[in-house]
C-alpha cells in the first residue's frame, strides 16, 4: 500500500538509474576532491516577473538544507541571462526565416558566455525548477512553466529537477541544479551521496 505520509525527498540511486538508460559519464576530473562551491539564483536575471514567491521560498529552503547536507560553500554571484524563449522557438519552428535563427544564435552565444563566466567561479547553480506552480489543463497561458529550464536545454548544461517540498496547493516544488557541461558524472555523484530531503510528508 502507498504511503501517503512518506518522505519523498529521496531520489534513489542516480547513477545507477543513468545506467540503466544506456548512458555513461565521464570519470570526475582529476583532482576533484570536494564538492566545491554553488550559486543560487531564483529567476537566471530575467524571469523575476513570473516568480511565485511562495515557490521561490520552498525551493530557497530546499537549496540550503542540500547545500548544507553536502558541504558546498554558497558564494554570492549574479547570475544575468538573457531570456532565451526566443531563441527556443526559433530554433524549434520549422521554417524559420533566416533573421531569426541568426537572433536565435545571437542570443544563445550570449548566454553561453555568460554562463561560462558564471562556472569559473562556481561549480554549481541552484534555481527553482519552475518559476511558479503548475497550470491548469487549460495550458500555461502567458507564463511558462519552462522558463528556468530550457536555458539548459539550449546550453547542453547538465541540470537536474529534485524535490524540494509543496506549494500552498499542495502541488510538489522542484529545485534545480546545474553543473557546468561534461560534468554529469560529479553532479549524479553528488546527489547519490547527499539526496535532497523534503523533510515534508506528502499532503493528503
Amino acid at each position: 500500500m502507498h504511503d501517503r505520509n512518506r518522505d519523498v525527498g529521496a531520489v534513489g540511486d542516480p547513477g545507477q538509474r543513468w545506467a540503466e538508460l544506456g548512458c555513461r559519464c565521464a570519470d570526475p576530473e582529476p583532482g576533484w576532491t570536494g564538492p566545491g562551491t554553488a550559486a543560487w539564483s531564483p529567476d537566471l536575471g530575467f524571469a523575476g516577473a513570473d516568480l511565485d514567491p511562495a515557490v521561490v521560498t520552498i525551493a530557497r529552503s530546499a537549496a540550503r538544507r542540500w547545500v548544507s547536507r553536502t558541504g558546498l560553500d554558497e558564494i554570492e554571484v549574479p547570475v544575468r541571462l538573457r531570456d532565451p524563449a526566443p531563441a527556443w522557438a526559433a530554433l524549434r519552428r520549422p521554417g524559420a526565416s533566416a533573421a531569426s535563427l541568426r537572433a536565435a544564435n545571437a542570443l544563445r552565444r550570449a548566454n553561453d558566455r555568460a554562463l561560462r563566466e558564471l562556472f569559473e567561479r562556481v561549480d554549481l547553480l541552484l534555481t527553482p525548477a519552475t518559476p511558479d506552480g503548475p497550470h491548469g489543463h487549460d495550458g500555461p497561458g502567458g507564463r511558462m512553466n519552462v522558463a528556468l529550464t530550457w536555458a539548459f536545454n539550449l546550453s547542453g548544461h547538465p541540470a537536474v529537477s529534485v524535490p524540494a517540498g509543496f506549494g500552498p496547493d499542495g502541488c510538489p516544488v522542484g529545485l534545480q541544479i546545474v553543473a557546468r557541461p561534461g560534468e554529469d558524472h560529479r553532479l549524479l555523484t553528488l546527489l547519490e551521496r547527499h539526496q535532497p530531503v523534503t523533510g515534508v510528508a506528502v499532503p493528503r
